[in-house]
């Protein structure tokens, strides 16, 4: 028989604990401050916007109510009172077991969101970060009291040194814990392992905290619990919720091995990358800490080994361009983005002649354009990249000027295991060598530069900004390229950017243009200057434009090559004259002169330089802040000489080799230049008909993946020549001819894009160019000395017939002439007169 033994009210109640539960409690405790981590980890570091305060409850809610909460009631569930009978068992009441839900979540939100405040001292952040400790350690000893509050059967009573004392380990944790997560937060972003080491320590303190005060827990017995199986319901929502983190961890971790196996699959392929840096030199990234990209296309087929998609490409100089003048194409990417998607993805339809240009409808299986599927991708990748980070097109950034080769890392091994197969043939061999070199993928750079409320819009769309030491080996692995390689791009995208929105370089220059013939004929090369490569290897002769009589005695110069330069200079110091004030100051330019070139002289390959002769005209170049509204002209004078190739120009650190084309492209990309006008003209009319066509038979597609960069060329080869020409003054580039409709002249009208939809809805319904632009006249102002203006009449202007819509003869501006262009002209005349065009 057995005997109930009873208890009289107050009596101390022994207690003990059960280690199997004490340890899971713990694992509950570290389930939910991993997830708490990762969470503080991925959110927005920012509190200006409703998401970042949203992404703040959540890392509260997992801290509070997994990490603390259910580590709390799994904790109590370990402590077995008296001899274990169920009635003698804690019990709680729903009141304060609710309140100590609530109360830990407040806290922890107030805390993490003090440590996110934005700081200008040093003294006030660290205020902020120990205020975070605090109230967390707070949020984490008011949980476990208001908590065992709710206790029905017992009066508990505390031992003040065990208060102490968990009061001290609770405080003491999350300020270490804390603080130095919020310090390090930007070193671990590739360290998972510390991630969850921090998640441990956390866990701990919590944990011990709880047992600390258990252990010096007094319990006064009041009654016997009326159903012993009660405290068994916070044990179940306590698990319940220690799985739900456990899944959503797991869910983040899936995620992360799925992003970074699929970035390592995109390497192979050609891809757009957003480089964008604060005033701090940080780069932005994304939680993982890698770069926010977007796929272009995937591999495309070259016809040749000389067929590359790089800086001579005429399709690449289209980008280029684009990028300084977004708002040219930004009304077309809807449209572009509706193309893609009609476009079917099997490689026979693509072997279907092209439509006939004045076709109304377009047909996808007839479209065999891969020159604009690929730039529109472009488009359409830029914009996906800009609505990411919740900025405008206009705003995304211009392109980078290198192309970077990416998947090198696994071609490396792939190429040293065939080449280390003795077995094999030598054919075999050359075809494995092939297949890793075409293997490789290509990364196109938008750089640009925040500053401070750019920065804050950024972290509050969930991304990071770093040092490129701290997140190099994760961009690294993402894009398969070494880490050194990363880093020395880095370091040229942050000068590159910096370059393009900072320099500051007025006054006069003296330079050298030196065009390099490449082998086989297939163009020109061109000596730059290796930190700036939109710029020649120059010095700088004054700091201000040349005023007349200087000019004058430049031309004194002109034709003769440095040492008769040299000679004659050197002549006039010597000369015995009356001191006047004109003869000193023509004497000190003369010596300032004589010093400028023997220092261009000794940065440039001295055959070359012995060889050029001068050019006495006063050119203009756009350096100068040339992506911001700052633009100031650099006057240049410069030598010229056409560069032997055989000379090898790796000794010289400042000069390196661009292909002629791609420098004289660069020299009308700067903020105001007409070729703005002008490109936006001509991708209207060349992109207005395709996207405004009615599409029939447009079935969801997959990607066509597989662009062939030949056909580009060939679709840029009469454009391209005809700039050229038009450099020299040919001016007959009527690409856009075959987008014309004729039509009888039935009247004249002044037209706009906008007047004519205002005019008359049903031309816009029925308007099916899509909205070509349009200039009747346009005159575009400049600061260089050239300018240029269509005139209506000769085919422009506007002609109307019923139901037809508007019908439009369209004329092309010319392209301004450049610097380059007259260097090269004299260069050509005195080197090699025999060559036409470049």
């Amino acid at each position: 028989m057995t005997t109930i033994e009873t208890h009289a009210l107050g009596e101390i109640i022994s207690s003990h604990f059960n280690p199997g539960i004490v340890v899971g409690a713990y694992f509950a405790s570290f389930t939910g401050c991993l997830l708490t981590i990762e969470l503080l980890h991925r959110r927005g570091t920012s509190l200006g916007s409703l998401r970042s305060w949203i992404e703040t409850v959540e890392c509260a809610l997992a801290m509070g109510v997994v990490g603390i909460w259910c580590m709390h009631f799994i904790g109590n569930r370990a402590i077995t009172l008296g001899d274990g009978q169920e009635n003698m068992q804690l019990v709680y009441a729903p009141g304060f077991t609710t309140l100590s839900v609530f109360l830990p979540v407040i806290g922890l939100t107030a805390a993490f969101a003090a440590a996110e405040i934005r700081t200008a001292k040093p003294l006030h952040h660290w205020m902020a970060l120990s205020v975070t400790g605090i109230i967390a350690g707070l949020s984490i000893v008011g949980m476990h009291y208001v908590g065992n509050l709710g206790v029905s059967n017992y009066m508990l009573s505390y031992g003040p040194q065990y208060l102490a004392a968990a009061f001290i380990i609770a405080e003491g944790d999350c300020l270490l814990v804390l603080v130095l997560f919020y310090t390090w937060r930007e070193l671990w972003i590739n360290s998972w392992w510390k991630r969850v080491l921090c998640a441990a320590f956390l866990a701990g303190g919590v944990s011990a905290m709880h047992f600390t005060a258990s252990v010096g827990c007094t319990y006064r017995f009041k009654m016997y619990a009326v159903d012993g199986k009660q405290r068994d319901v916070q044990v179940l929502i306590a698990g319940v919720l220690c799985a739900t983190a456990a899944i959503t961890f797991l869910a983040y971790l899936f995620a992360t091995r799925s992003k970074a196996h699929h970035a390592k699959k995109r390497a192979q392929k050609v891809v757009l990358a957003s480089a964008v840096f604060d005033a701090d030199g940080r780069i932005l990234v994304n939680t993982d800490g890698t770069l926010p990209t977007r796929e272009i296309t995937d591999k495309y087929n070259s016809i040749s080994f000389t067929d590359d998609f790089n800086a001579s490409h005429p399709v690449l100089h289209w980008l280029f361009r684009v990028s300084y003048n977004w708002n040219g194409v930004s009304d077309l990417v809807p449209r572009m983005q509706t193309h893609l998607l009609a476009r079917r993805a099997p490689a026979e339809d693509e072997s279907h002649p092209s439509s006939s240009s004045s076709s109304t409808v377009y047909d996808p299986s007839t479209s065999s354009d891969h020159s604009v599927v690929f730039r529109e991708r472009f488009c359409v990748a830029a914009s996906n990249l800009a609505a990411s980070m919740h900025a405008s097109l206009e705003n995304v950034g211009i392109l980078y000027d290198r192309i970077i080769e990416t998947g090198t890392l696994s071609d490396d091994v792939a190429t040293r295991r065939i080449t280390r197969t003795a077995n094999k043939s030598t054919n075999e061999l050359e075809l494995g060598v092939r297949k890793v070199i075409m293997g490789k993928g290509q990364v196109l750079f938008l750089v640009r530069e925040v500053n401070l409320e750019g920065t804050d819009r950024l972290l509050n769309s969930g991304y990071r900004f770093a040092h490129v030491a701290n997140v190099g080996r994760a961009i690294a692995e993402s894009l398969q390229i070494p880490v050194t390689v990363l880093e020395s791009h880095c370091a040229s995208l942050r000068s590159y950017v910096s370059s393009t929105e900072k320099l500051d370089k007025p006054g006069t220059w003296l330079s050298l243009f030196a065009p390099i013939a490449k082998a086989h004929g297939h163009g020109f090369d061109i000596a730059v200057n290796r930190h700036h490569q939109n710029q020649l290897p120059d010095a700088q002769l004054l700091a201000m434009p040349p005023q007349p009589w200087q000019h004058d005695m430049m031309l004194t110069l002109d034709g003769l090559k440095p040492q008769a330069c040299l000679r004659i200079l050197e002549k006039r110091l010597q000369a015995n004259e009356d001191d006047t004030p004109q003869y000193l100051r023509e004497r000190r330019f003369a010596s300032t002169v004589i010093s400028t070139i023997q220092a261009l002289g000794a940065s440039v390959p001295t055959e070359w330089f012995h060889q050029s002769t001068f050019v006495a005209k006063q050119l203009q170049a756009h350096y100068s802040h040339i992506a911001t509204d700052h633009a100031v002209p650099t006057i240049l004078y410069a030598f010229a000489v056409m560069g032997d190739m055989h000379i090898a120009i790796d000794a010289y650190s400042d000069i390196a080799r661009v292909p002629l084309s791609f420098f004289n492209m660069r020299q009308r990309c700067y903020s105001g230049s007409p070729d703005h006008q002008v490109m936006a003209q001509d991708i209207h009319t060349e992109f207005g008909p395709l996207l405004g066509r009615k599409i029939i038979n447009a079935t969801p597609s997959t990607r066509a993946g597989r662009l062939n960069i030949s056909s580009m060329t060939k679709q840029f080869h009469k454009q391209t020549t005809a700039e050229r020409q038009a450099s020299f003054g040919d001016t007959d580039t009527s690409s856009e001819n075959n987008l014309v409709m004729q039509a009888e002249p039935t009247g004249k009208a002044s037209f706009s894009p906008h007047d004519s939809e205002m005019a008359d809805p049903s031309l816009t319904r029925d308007n099916i160019w899509g909205g070509i632009l349009v200039n009747s006249e346009t005159t575009v102002k400049t600061d260089s000395r050239n300018s240029f203006t269509m005139h209506p009449g000769g085919g422009q202007g506007i002609t109307t017939q019923s139901g037809l819509g508007p019908q439009v003869n369209v004329g092309k501006a010319s392209q301004e002439e450049t610097f380059v262009d007259e260097l090269f002209a004299t260069t050509r005349a005195k080197f090699s007169p025999q060559r036409q065009g470049y």
